[in-house]
């Protein structure tokens, strides 16, 4: 599997500088390192559903994992989307944990609390690009199907201007909610600043059509562990597939070409072990 890599932007050493001018450094630490955990959880599901991570770019507004998601939906949209705040919420509950055995660990760790707590919270939201929008679309997939992020789009703009329409109200009253304004333009430019995708189940069969404009042809490796549903989950999209089976040490074991595979999926019952059709030939 590709290493993982962590780039840090500049934007980030702003940050941190602008939080140690304003003797806000440890605040700064601790809300990075949550960021960061709750990227890497996301990598930890992805990874073990064998999606093609590339690298969690650290940035001034946190962290953002890259990676070949192009054809994710459905189920595996929900588990990789959930992966980030459920870690937070269980370092939470990690926190709580230490305060009962050790209470004057609270004064240490009550900032990384909260900075979980709030990750947590807010990625939870319902609104695309956040986690809780890819999980309201993963839950519309199979009744909208590519219409559900579009779908998902429409409802976060929506939400975008009504809060930004509670800041503007704000404005005059004695409660200026800047912070609120901020995150509903945030909101807001995330429903277009997110290369858009198209999710499409179909079969090789009939797609001559695509070959005029050229498919991307997709290598699916996979443990010789593994079911065929496995592998037919992940070919979703208008891609070409092939697959690479391996063992542990990762020694391919067997490779199977474009049609061989199609083959496969139709004809073999899902749940058969792909050990069984190495063994087959």
């Amino acid at each position: 599997m590709e290493r993982l890599k962590i780039i840090i932007q500049p934007s980030f050493w702003l940050f941190i500088v602008a939080a140690v001018l304003f003797r806000q450094g440890y605040f700064a630490a601790m809300y990075s390192i949550a960021v960061l955990l709750h990227e890497l959880a996301h990598y930890a599901v992805a990874a073990r559903l064998f999606y093609r991570c590339k690298e969690i770019r650290l940035g001034i507004f946190g962290a953002v994992l890259y990676g070949d998601f192009a054809d994710v939906q459905g189920s595996d949209r929900i588990k990789i989307a959930l992966a980030g705040p459920l870690a937070n919420l269980g370092l939470c509950l990690l926190c709580l944990a230490l305060w009962w055995s050790w209470p004057d660990s609270y004064y240490y760790t009550e900032v990384f609390f909260t900075a979980n707590l709030t990750m947590a919270c807010v990625n939870l939201l319902p609104c695309y690009p956040l986690d809780g929008g890819r999980v309201l679309t993963g839950l519309l997939d199979k009744r909208l199907g590519s219409r559900a992020l579009n779908f998902t789009k429409r409802c976060t703009v929506a939400l975008s201007l009504t809060l930004f329409g509670v800041f503007a109200l704000s404005l005059f009253t004695d409660t200026k909610l800047f912070a609120l304004g901020l995150f509903a333009l945030g909101l807001f430019s995330g429903v277009f600043t997110q290369g858009r995708q198209t999710y499409v189940k179909s079969s090789f069969a009939g797609r001559d059509h695509f070959f005029k404009k050229g498919m991307e042809l997709k290598t699916l490796v996979f443990y010789k562990q593994s079911r065929l549903c496995d592998v037919a989950k992940r070919m979703q999209g208008n891609f070409l597939y092939q697959l690479t089976v391996v063992d542990a040490d990762m020694k391919v074991l067997a490779r199977f070409d474009i049609a061989r595979l199609e083959e496969l999926v139709v004809t073999q019952p899902s749940d058969t072990p792909l050990a069984k059709l190495i063994n087959r030939g």
